[in-house]
């Protein structure tokens, strides 16, 4: 009785044992099931899709002056010199940007129309549409901004320069090149802009001119004067 009693047990522990190898092989197996479909999940996420714990993914590209360029210039490309449909596309494309980067787009706008608000630049607008009052010259800036940062930059050392560049005032449609960008702000958060978007005041910069002496604006402009006078 005491062999067979001691068999039983050694029965008993056997059966145990194997009975915890199989809970431990089953825990393996869901362990691995487990992971293999946090694993699925994480591979299989939509192209494009950003974490919500990846930060920097969803940081868009800063607006400074390089950025502010490229979408006047593409838009201005992609409506074929058209400054009212340039405006439409502007207007469109800073919306669907974040607020903040609309709100830098302005500021830069304006330190743009800052540094053309110039006698200069003034007489020239003068010159081409044989007369420009303040209104007039409000509208050529941003028409000479609309135009891009080369004609920009070669207007701002010599104003003369875009006498092969820009357009008279009906075909250049100047009161097309509209300040966009508090619509665009408006339509992407819903809110008042909340940038200065007034227009520039005051005398400008350089030395005026005398609008009633036709000769001495055509010898500061020559180029201009010998096309559109």
């Amino acid at each position: 009785m005491a062999v067979g009693s001691r068999n039983f047990e050694q029965v008993l522990v056997n059966v145990r044992l194997v009975a915890i190898a199989a809970l431990v092989l089953a825990a393996g197996y869901l362990l691995g099931t487990r992971g293999s479909n946090v694993t699925a999940d994480k591979t299989s996420a939509p192209a494009g899709h950003v974490a919500a714990s990846d930060p920097a993914a969803a940081v868009a590209p800063a607006m400074n002056g390089a950025a502010f360029w490229g979408l006047i210039e593409r838009a201005r490309a992609d409506a074929d010199n058209d400054t009212e449909r340039q405006s439409e596309l502007l207007e469109e494309r800073l919306s669907k940007l974040p607020p903040r980067q609309i709100v830098r787009f302005q500021q830069i706008r304006r330190q743009m129309d800052e540094r053309a608000y110039t006698w200069d630049i003034w007489g020239a607008a003068y010159v081409i549409d044989d007369g420009c009052s303040d209104d007039c010259f409000r509208d050529f800036l941003a028409y000479l901004i609309s135009l891009g940062p080369r004609a920009f930059a070669a207007a701002m050392r010599n104003p003369d320069s875009l006498a092969p560049v820009v357009q008279d005032a009906e075909e250049g449609d100047w009161e097309n090149a509209d300040d966009v960008a508090p619509d665009a702000y408006q339509t992407a958060s819903g809110d008042d802009f909340p940038a200065d978007s007034s227009d520039l005041s005051g005398s400008p910069r350089g030395e005026p001119w005398d609008d009633e002496s036709q000769e001495t604006l055509a010898q500061r402009y020559p180029a201009l004067a010998a096309r559109f006078r």
